[in-house]
């Protein structure tokens, strides 16, 4: 697969919108391109984690307990309630197709988190997104 230029990609992602580009820079520094082939299972429902990844190209199915909950693509991230607790994984993340990823682990993430509001102020905002979604799903 072809290097991505890191920071382009990351200005992309919701989770980083409003970072400058230094702020960025510091989150490119930390992040490790990965890749998955089709039918592989990242993550699994109940491990203890502490790392997320961002989707770079490619298609993953997130499912809870046999039941299909949704699709992610290109600049969708998961694994971020993981990395913020390193609690059991609330589901699990098997890809589509072969997936190209960024993963980030919780040590450096936590640097990062704790100097940089704007990363605070987004994982919150993303966070809440997907909790209203879950919410409005299951009533």
């Amino acid at each position: 697969m072809v290097p991505i230029d890191r920071i382009a990609f990351l200005q992309n992602v919701p989770l980083f919108a409003g970072m400058t580009s230094q702020e960025l820079l510091r989150v490119a520094e930390i992040v490790k391109e990965v890749t998955f082939p089709a039918d592989t299972t990242i993550i699994r429902e109940d491990d203890i984690g502490d790392y997320m990844f961002i989707l770079i190209d490619g298609e993953v199915l997130i499912h809870r307990r046999n039941a299909d909950i949704g699709k992610l693509r290109s600049n969708d991230f998961f694994g971020e309630l993981s990395i913020l607790d390193r609690g059991p994984r609330s589901a699990s993340v098997t890809t589509i197709s072969d997936c190209q990823l960024l993963r980030i682990d919780q040590r450096d993430f936590w640097q990062i988190l704790v100097v940089n509001n704007t990363l605070a102020v987004s994982l919150v905002r993303a966070l809440a997104q997907r909790l209203r979604q879950m919410l409005l799903s299951a009533g």
